[in-house]
């Protein structure tokens, strides 16, 4: 019996790795947040540009963060979905953009899905910024979003400094982090 029991151990453990709820994990080079938190629930407040961007956190591998946390950096905060063509095909653009700009942080933020979905996901685009689990939507409706892919490009001060709907080009991207503080 203690044979069998330690077989099918690795047995699954060969099949690959699942996290528990809200347990972080990495899949490739991609962290994923499985858990997320809104910390700004400020109810008559817009996140639109010139203000703070709302505040939320998320728990990666190696700990837990606040998107306040980062400032003093430039931030981009994407909105995405695993069924939405526009924001598969923008994410390798979003990658690209980090790794040549290494003060650049990007926190992709999944509209309601589960961590289970990212996590298949994930190695399809391959991207090595964290994948934040919003399963509820709760970030996506502070941030006012409404269609995806919705992107926010936040200032080191912590305000936002653009908002913008839609698929980003490596052009677009460009022109978008030049009006980034």
């Amino acid at each position: 019996m203690k044979r069998l029991i330690i077989l099918l151990s690795l047995i699954l453990v060969a099949c690959g790795t699942t996290a528990a709820p809200n347990q972080a994990l990495v899949v490739g080079n991609t962290p994923i947040a499985a858990e997320s938190r809104l910390i700004d629930t400020r109810p008559d407040w817009a996140a639109i540009p010139g203000e703070m961007a709302p505040d939320f956190s998320y728990t990666l591998a190696d700990g837990t963060y606040k998107l306040s946390d980062l400032r003093g950096k430039p931030v981009i905060v994407n909105f995405w979905a695993t069924w939405c063509l526009p924001c598969v095909e923008e994410m390798p653009t979003l990658d690209a953009a980090r790794r040549t700009n290494p003060d650049l942080v990007i926190l992709a933020v999944n509209r309601n899905e589960s961590t289970e979905a990212i996590s298949a996901f994930a190695p399809k685009v391959g991207v090595s910024f964290p994948l934040i689990t919003d399963r509820d939507g709760v970030i996506g409706e502070r941030y006012g979003v409404i269609n995806l892919p919705t992107t926010f490009f936040i200032n080191s001060d912590g305000t936002i400094a653009v908002r913008h709907v839609g698929a980003l080009t490596a052009e677009r991207l460009a022109e978008r982090l030049a009006e980034v503080q």
